[in-house]
This record gives C-alpha cells, structure tokens and sequence, in this order.
C-alpha cells in the first residue's frame, strides 16, 4: 500500500514538474515573439528590424540580411483585393523570398507590389532579385503600418477566432508547414502617402534565441 501512494505521489509530482516546464518554456516564447515585436515596430522596414535583432540575438552567423527569391509573378488585378488598388497601366505583381542571416531561415514572405510606383532604378532593382524589397526602397523612408499579428502559439491554443485571416493562411501555398513559424504578419508599406506593397510575412523558428 506505501508502494502505491509513493508511486502516485510520485507521478503527481512529475504531472507538476512537467506543467511547469511547460508554462515557463511558453512564457519564455512569449517574451521572445514580443520583444522581436518591439523591434519591428521600431523600423521602418523588416529588413532593418531583422538586422537590428541578430546583430543583438545571432552576431557570429552573418552581418546582413539575404534572400533565396522563390519567385516574383504578374497576377491578374481582377482577382486581387488588397489595399494597393491597381490603377490603368499598374502592373499587379506577388514576390516570395525566404530571408536569411546566415545559415539560418529567419523568414518567409510574400510581397505583392506594383513596379510602376518606384522609381526605374529601384524597379530593376526588386526585379534583379538580389536583395530584400525593404532594402531596395530604403531610400524612399517607408512606413509600416501592420494590421495583423497572429503568434502560430495562439492558434495551437485555440486563441485566435479570425476565420477569414485562418482561412487566408490555408490558401497560402509554396510556404514550410505551420509548425515551422512563430509568427504571422500582415503590414502594408507606404512611402509619401503612395502604398507600395502589401507583406505577408511568417517568421520562423529559427528567428529566436
């Protein structure tokens, strides 16, 4: 009988144990998507945002930010909308690039954007495809504005109730698996007023410390 109740007692303790490793591995994941948050919020653009956090978080693997293009597409201006709003003689186009700092993948994005409404040199410059779009259109000042934030924690949690944004992440297509991100963004970027791109972004695992 003493067997029995060490046993259980035992086995509660390690249910407590487990409960609070599990509780202190989720508020430490918390702390690390808010404070990359904090830092987004600060830039202009997530290109120096991105830069900024591994300069501080992974300073040994690189000194800026590449990018693996995956493709950059004319799509039809009938079947978006988006908050660029194509104009008569606006080419409508969709740009998906992994980000890297290093060796490590920090992010994944889509980035749909009108050529015509940067200047020609900056123009053949995103067409090139040698460097992050937010990079390219430095020079202009842009602005985020993000409308959307959705932790990949809050959906396993059942937290998060947008359906339309859900079903949004569903459609997308030639991304890594859910598990993989930390992160989703939907952000627009403006520069005087004009709207140049609207981002998708879906930052990884590999983002944190």
């Amino acid at each position: 009988m003493a067997e029995s109740s060490l046993r259980t007692d035992t086995g509660a303790r390690a249910a407590v144990w487990h409960a609070a490793c599990a509780f202190w591995i989720r508020a430490e994941f918390v702390t690390c998507v808010d404070e990359f948050l904090k830092v987004l919020h600060d830039h202009d653009t997530a290109t120096t945002a991105l830069i900024a956090w591994c300069r501080c978080h992974h300073p040994c693997n690189a000194e800026s930010v590449a990018i693996t293009l995956l493709g950059d597409e004319t799509m039809p201006a009938d079947d978006y909308d988006g908050p660029l709003r194509p104009r008569d003689g606006e080419t409508l186009r969709r740009r998906r690039v992994w980000l890297h700092w290093g060796d490590r993948v920090l992010s994944e994005a889509e980035n749909w954007y009108i050529p015509e409404r940067l200047p020609p040199a900056m123009r053949d410059a995103v067409a090139d495809g040698l460097r992050p779009y937010g990079a390219v259109v430095a020079a202009l000042r842009p602005k985020r504005v993000t409308t959307t934030v959705l932790r990949t924690d809050d959906i396993a949690c059942d937290r998060f109730d947008d359906e339309e944004i859900l079903a949004r992440l569903a459609r997308t297509r030639g991304f890594s698996p859910p598990q993989a991100f930390v992160l989703h963004i939907h952000a627009v970027m403006t520069a005087s007023g004009v709207v140049l791109a609207e981002l998708r972004e879906h930052y990884r695992r590999e983002l944190l410390p």
